[in-house]
């Protein structure tokens, strides 16, 4: 049974945000994981569209960054347009770095809730994250060093020389585009080898043996890779993780602050990264970011009340954003 309207913003998602043109061979990637309440109303809006719709199922993988089956990457590639409805995140993987390279356009919902087409995150000053987001980049891409620390006691430094800062938004009307749901962050990757320091108890881990962490744990950091986290079997089960998916999975890959003023901190691990008021670091692949590594892991760590400098600028104070 639906127990929500949710048809309202699987149009705003389907005509609005991705732009669905008649005859357009449009795909839903979704899983076991996930609710078929919301692959139906999106699969109601693109009919309306008149895009001609087709609907893969797979298993849910264990994190962000695992490609999907050889069979699902050919629909996608094959595509003009995709919904990836599904547990984890596809965006760093080559599926979906190929698809872009070939025109399709790619909207990412993973871990989207029923509750969340009604309320929450569609609910932004869509013009205000815009602004926020894009001069955050612009800071990002400038600058040469960036900087963050949080009231646990994380404290990080690392390079962005040469790297540019990437808007992640919320439309992809244009071959080739890909965009977020929910949109809102400005990210960077960090020169491979250049960050320093220590992490301190994330509140959320995308994985899906973790989720929202209460238990303390401490991220050693060391010439750009994790070194060591101890402090809680929380701790030591990250760590496993990283270990078993190789020496590449160790690469810090990522640095992001969350722009998104309606996407609530701790209603889901997918808003969470975000929400105003939080930044995250990714150990993994980094490739869709324009680093190096390329590894089927890619995981977010999720901070609260972060203080960020580039340069010298503060651009955030115990998380108030301050551009």
């Amino acid at each position: 049974m639906i127990k929500f309207n949710m048809a309202p913003a699987a149009r705003s998602l389907v005509d609005h945000v991705m732009a669905v043109r008649p005859g357009e061979k449009a795909l839903i990637v979704t899983d076991s994981g996930r609710s078929p309440s919301i692959t139906e109303a999106l699969a109601h809006a693109i009919a309306g569209a008149g895009a001609k719709l087709a609907i893969i199922e797979m298993p849910p993988q264990p994190m962000g960054g695992v490609d999907p089956p050889a069979h699902v990457t050919a629909a996608v590639q094959a595509a003009d347009v995709v919904f990836f409805q599904t547990t984890s995140a596809t965006f760093h993987t080559d599926a979906f770095r190929g698809a872009i390279a070939r025109g399709t356009r790619i909207l990412e919902m993973w871990g989207f809730e029923e509750e969340m087409m009604v309320t929450g995150p569609l609910g932004v000053d869509y013009a205000e994250m815009e602004r926020v987001t894009q001069a955050l980049a612009s800071i990002m891409t400038e600058g040469k060093t960036g900087r963050f620390t949080t009231p646990e006691g994380t404290d990080v430094s690392f390079s962005i020389e040469g790297r540019p800062g990437m808007g992640l938004l919320q439309l992809a009307r244009n071959p080739g585009e890909c965009c977020a749901c929910p949109g809102g962050e400005a990210a960077v990757c960090p020169v491979m080898g250049s960050t320093q320091g220590v992490l301190v108890n994330p509140f959320s881990i995308e994985h899906r043996g973790l989720g929202f962490v209460t238990e303390p744990m401490r991220i050693e950091v060391r010439a750009g890779k994790a070194h060591a986290i101890t402090g809680s079997p929380a701790g030591e089960r990250f760590w496993g993780y990283i270990v078993e998916a190789g020496e590449l999975a160790r690469n810090v890959a990522e640095f992001a602050i969350g722009t998104n003023n309606a996407c609530r901190k701790r209603f889901t691990v997918r808003e969470a990264k975000k929400a105003v008021g939080t930044c995250h670091m990714a150990f993994g692949d980094s490739r869709s970011l324009g680093g190096e590594v390329n590894v089927p892991f890619h995981v977010d760590m999720i901070y609260d009340n972060p203080t960020v400098w580039f340069d010298e600028r503060m651009v955030m104070k115990d998380g108030k954003i301050l551009v």
